[in-house]
């Protein structure tokens, strides 16, 4: 009884003492595992430190008992059998041309002695990066940022393909503070030999559907061979009753220069979230710009958002005009607000409207019956711009025009060519003077620019009388010069019949007796 007790303490002690032996070597690993190399790598190395003096070094491709080593140095010489395989000089295992076989355990054994011998098992892990590690929102086609409205989205899912091990992926929504908060998520993993496709869903139509605006991300975290994370978001809007589209066409249009630089207001704050639309031919809102934050942003060509929301149309354009709408967010207020454009392209600034009877000459005389038909227009404008003739500096009327009768010519370029025919009748009787008439721009998009151009309608009457305006093509302007030139002559004629008597009375003295 006492032998038996005494072997059996003997084994336990052994037992625990190779335990302990175990947990040394574990504890004083000599080498780094597991060791990560990627997948294609031409060669890995495990990292070790070895003892400075030993006797030999054995590799092993696995813990198994029966396994042959597949390079190893005993007593400074080195064996291989692999070209596979090598040893660095100081004992360090290298790996070549890792594929993913290459993935499993690997045996070290040390002989410090001939006696002593330590054994270390090691992991070398092979991973694959996926091509794109950033994750692939379904509804972004793509994209790292895009834009959707919640109510056709039911379902919300990203993915990252192609990696090994699985990346790890979860959704976050931009909560009421700085810090995002993370959204329920269900998740799938594929494997395709030897490659893993990690998906991650959640209920889009269910994340805070009283919001106008929200921003969803998926993030994806990769840790081997270290830790990593990238993301993709989408900004969601709720379209379902939302008054922002029953306010169309209840505001005014304004008109805007071609090529020049257009800012269209969306919010007097700096919002967190802003989406521009643009009204399609169909009479549907489509995203054109839209910004989340600070660092995420998508414009189309030409157009910017500025810090304070506003929709920058570089060199605007006929292809920019429509209805646009603004919706705008922060976390504790929202707002819309809508702009309808139109194209604004004027005259040439010496271009004035052409009287046809002028032969393009700014003013001109013509003689002309007591009633006729007078022609003006102007070329390469949009809008179509009004056009009306006018008499000219009079107190009392002396014609009249009737007969008002547009043309407007599409030029192909998306600018037109306005054309006013009108019939006249002069009233003022056969011994009237000439009547200054003007064909004047009367467009809202020009207030204040009213441009004149004039002739001078003479009846055949009143041109018998005057020789001097018998020329049909006489410029104006010599009219008026001659109409100053008389007055100051006759001023100058009494001006000195009045000094002349002056002198006389003072030379008699006659106005100075009492």
């Amino acid at each position: 009884m006492t032998i038996s007790l005494h072997r059996g303490m003997m084994a336990f002690t052994l037992l625990l003492i190779a335990g302990l032996q175990v947990l040394n070597a574990e504890a004083t690993r000599p080498c780094v595992s597991p060791l990560y190399a990627e997948y294609g790598q031409i060669a890995a190395t495990f990292v070790c430190s070895l003892p400075s003096s030993y006797y030999g070094i054995y590799w092993y491709k696995s813990p198994a008992r029966n396994e042959r080593s597949v390079v190893s140095i005993i007593d400074g010489v080195v064996m291989s059998g692999d070209d596979k395989f090598g040893i660095s000089p100081t004992g360090s295992l290298i790996v070549r041309n890792i594929t993913f076989e290459d993935e499993h355990l690997y045996r070290l054994i040390i002989l410090r002695t001939r006696q002593q011998s330590e054994t270390h098992d090691l992991r070398l892990t092979v991973y694959a990066y996926p091509g794109n590690p950033v994750p692939l929102i379904d509804v972004c086609g793509g994209q790292d940022f895009c834009f959707a409205e919640r109510d056709r989205v039911s379902m919300l899912s990203c993915k990252i393909e192609g990696a090994r091990p699985p990346v790890l992926l979860h959704w976050e929504r931009q909560g009421e503070g700085p810090d995002a908060e993370r959204v329920e998520t269900s998740h799938s993993t594929n494997f395709t030999d030897p490659l893993y496709s990690t998906f991650s869903h959640t209920n889009g139509s269910l994340v805070n559907g009283t919001r106008r605006l929200d921003l969803l991300t998926c993030v994806s975290t990769v840790h081997v061979p270290s830790s990593e994370h990238h993301q993709s978001s989408v900004l969601l809007e709720n379209v379902h009753d939302s008054q922002c589209y029953q306010l169309t066409g209840n505001h005014e249009r304004r008109h805007y220069l071609i090529g020049s630089d257009v800012a269209l207001d969306c919010s007097h704050d700096s919002p967190q979230f802003v989406v521009w639309k643009k009204q399609t031919y169909e009479g549907k809102f489509e995203p054109i710009a839209f910004r989340a934050g600070g660092d995420l942003e998508e414009v189309g060509e030409g157009l910017e958002i500025s810090a304070n929301g506003s929709l920058i149309i570089k060199s605007y354009g006929i292809t920019h005009e429509g209805e646009y709408i603004c919706i705008n967010a922060n976390l504790s207020s929202e707002g819309c607000l809508l702009h309808s454009t139109k194209a604004l392209v004027l005259p040439p600034a010496h271009q004035v409207p052409t009287i046809a009877e002028c032969e393009k000459k700014m003013d001109c005389i013509l003689t002309r019956p007591s009633s006729g038909v007078l022609s003006c227009y102007v070329e390469g404008v949009r809008p179509v711009l009004l056009l009306e003739w006018e008499q000219v500096n009079s107190t009392k009327p002396s014609i009249t025009f009737s007969h008002h009768q547009y043309t407007t010519d599409n030029r192909g370029d998306r600018v037109f060519d306005v054309r006013l025919t009108a019939s006249y009748e002069l009233t003022g009787g056969p011994d009237a003077g000439p009547v200054i008439v003007a064909c004047v721009i009367k467009s809202p998009v020009m207030t204040g620019q009213q441009t004149t151009a004039t002739i001078v309608i003479n009846s055949p009457a009143h041109a018998e009388r005057s020789s001097d305006m018998s020329c049909n093509d006489t410029p104006a302007s010599s009219t008026i010069a001659w109409a100053i030139a008389a007055v100051t002559s006759a001023t100058s004629l009494i001006l000195s019949l009045i000094l002349v008597g002056l002198l006389i009375a003072v030379r008699n003295g006659g106005m100075f007796r009492k």
